[in-house]
């Protein structure tokens, strides 16, 4: 817990320190580690700023200690610390941890400096209203720039939370802007249409229910195969996933978690990627983004921003098991019948939603001073 204060302090000290006759960027939110989809985005996000401009990184902390740490001391290097010109992007940390970051909220107030706050969870929208969501929003006021990562998750926000200058001033920023791979990986499939999924595996990711799909599709017909991939921490649930493969040990595969290039070999064997989600939080997947640029098929549940990902709206889950069966087994049959057109679509329709992305991130980024660079003279 020391050693985070004093990390926080002199990061502030050696800001001010500093002479720039640029605007400084203040980076607020949760760093990895530990890593997870919204410290992900921030770290990636951040090394565009410091490549633009020059960016101090205040961490909200991991451990409980930590974000208590930074409840406290980040208003005062708020307070303290800024100068007016420059520029605060705040990513609030998730569930509970959005009070102890309304302080710094306040503080920003109480400066009138203009700030953006990052959203990456559904969660104050599907539980919503949220009292420190609202809370938030209020303390903010007029000095408050919202981002959203699709037009669906800033008018559901909207609705519950911003003023109507509040929605004017927002902005839609999708991960599709920074998570896409240019030169995509269209593989030549061989063999059975194999049936993929990728997650940190739990029953809110819908694993559970992805197994009973399974289950009843291998009644009905056996050409094809199942792979899994992810850790596990539910010991229950990896009972299951172990007993699903012994029952059905020529169709399915666990591959435990992946990384580097066996990720990249089981997008490339993955012919159907099936996200079956019902995660509270679940807002713009990276899987989606991911197993599409590889030419693979998507089944996904409609929540969060999924509904606006998909390539097409017929291939939304609906958690009836019998019509998700036999929507799976019509896919199958469509996949072994075009492989390499239905591939390349997905490719293509990845490809269309960074284009329309950047259109987005222009916008955005303007409002830091900042620009977003050709993809022909230089990538991100």
């Amino acid at each position: 817990m020391l050693k985070f204060l004093i990390l926080l302090m002199n990061r502030a000290r050696a800001a001010r320190a500093e002479t720039h006759l640029r605007p400084r960027i203040w980076m607020i939110g949760p760093m990895p580690l530990p890593l997870n989809g919204q410290s992900n985005y921030n770290a990636t996000i951040t090394r565009f700023f410091e490549s633009q401009a020059p960016t101090t990184i205040l961490p909200t902390g991991g451990t409980g200690a930590e974000k208590i740490v930074a409840g406290c001391l980040l208003p005062f290097i708020i307070l303290f610390f800024l100068r007016r010109d420059d520029h605060v992007y705040t990513s609030p940390p998730g569930q509970n941890g959005v009070w102890l970051f309304l302080p710094t909220i306040a503080a920003l107030r109480l400066r009138k400096l203009d700030h953006i706050v990052h959203h990456h969870s559904f969660r104050p929208i599907n539980l919503g209203p949220a009292r420190a969501s609202r809370v938030l929003c209020r303390l903010g006021g007029p000095f408050q720039r919202h981002v959203f990562l699709s037009a669906r998750m800033r008018d559901g926000y909207a609705a519950l939370y911003l003023t109507d200058q509040q929605k004017s001033r927002s902005f839609v920023l999708p991960n599709a802007f920074f998570f896409y791979d240019e030169k995509g990986r269209t593989a030549e499939r061989h063999g059975p249409v194999t049936i993929g999924h990728l997650s940190v595996i739990t029953r809110e990711k819908g694993v559970d229910y992805l197994l009973q799909m399974i289950e009843k599709l291998a009644a009905i017909r056996s050409d094809f195969r199942f792979c899994l991939a992810g850790p596990v921490a539910d010991a229950a649930l990896k009972q299951e996933i172990v007993a699903f493969c012994e029952r059905h040990p020529t169709i399915s595969t666990y591959l435990g978690s992946v990384q580097g290039d066996a990720k990249a070999h089981f997008y490339e064997d993955v012919d159907i990627f099936i996200l079956p989600t019902r995660l509270v939080d679940e807002a713009d997947p990276l899987v989606i983004l991911e197993a599409y640029s590889y030419g693979s098929e998507i089944l996904a549940s409609s929540t969060g921003c999924i509904p606006e990902r998909m390539r097409l709206p017929s291939m939304l889950i609906t958690f009836d098991l019998e019509q998700d069966v036999r929507l799976l087994d019509r896919v199958i049959t469509e996949v072994a019948e075009q492989r390499t057109v239905i591939s390349q679509a997905c490719v293509l329709h990845v490809k269309s939603m960074h284009e329309t992305s950047r259109s987005d991130a222009r916008t955005f980024f303007a409002a830091l001073g900042l620009t977003v660079p050709d993809p022909r003279e230089t990538s991100l």
